[in-house]
């Protein structure tokens, strides 16, 4: 059992680990304000995730593996995010002295819904929870009852757990050793990263449509 757990911990970790869309927000979010927003940007992406998980474990993915509802989830998306890369980018490289100031991108709630919709709008996550979940919670439906694939299941929510608080720790307190042209570089860079995931949205959500 405890391997099992340690097992699910791990992928967890590794749906989280990767430079994705909601790791750059929570970056970008750490750096202008704080831990606090950079961990509510990982909240709200969980809260997607847990959402995604339900949804599976009550049987639903196959809704969410239709070609119509994919180019949906991209075409959101791609517009969310280059919303959001745009400006980052803009406010990277206007040189602004970059301050902690709760008002100016909304305050903590605003920092949740913008982590919650990047998870919600994100195909990779579609493939994640409906491809490798799907097939980690059948494996697990054979081994064991409901309840503790249940808890199995809250394993991988924790490993994501973990790797967010190391991301909003690292950000908070990193950004005192930087300087503020660096903080400006940094912003700009993830708005670009944030553009690029956006543009490969489009391009997927092209590739079905045709």
């Amino acid at each position: 059992m405890i391997i099992t757990i340690i097992q699910q911990i791990v992928l967890g970790v590794s749906l989280a680990a990767p430079v994705g869309p909601i790791n750059v927000e929570m970056l970008k979010r750490g750096i202008e304000q704080g831990f606090w927003h950079a961990w509510m940007v990982g909240i709200g992406g969980m809260t997607a995730d847990i959402i995604y998980m339900l949804l599976i474990y009550f049987g639903l993915s196959s809704f969410f593996m239709h070609t119509y509802v994919q180019v949906f989830m991209y075409s959101i998306g791609f517009f969310l995010l280059l919303q959001l890369g745009l400006s980052s980018l803009k406010q990277g490289i206007s040189q602004k002295e970059m301050k902690y100031i709760k008002k100016e991108m909304g305050g903590i709630r605003e920092s949740f819904f913008s982590g919650f919709s990047i998870a919600l709008s994100n195909p990779l996550n579609l493939i994640f929870w409906f491809g490798v979940y799907g097939s980690t919670l059948s494996s697990l439906l054979t081994k064991v009852d409901r309840t503790e694939a249940v808890v199995y299941s809250f394993c991988i929510i924790l490993g994501i757990i973990l790797w967010n608080l190391n991301i909003a720790f690292s950000v908070h307190f990193g950004r005192t050793l930087l300087t503020q042209r660096s903080l400006n570089y940094i912003t700009a860079g993830a708005g670009l990263v944030l553009i690029g995931y956006s543009i490969h949205f489009a391009c997927k959500a092209l590739q079905l449509f045709i």
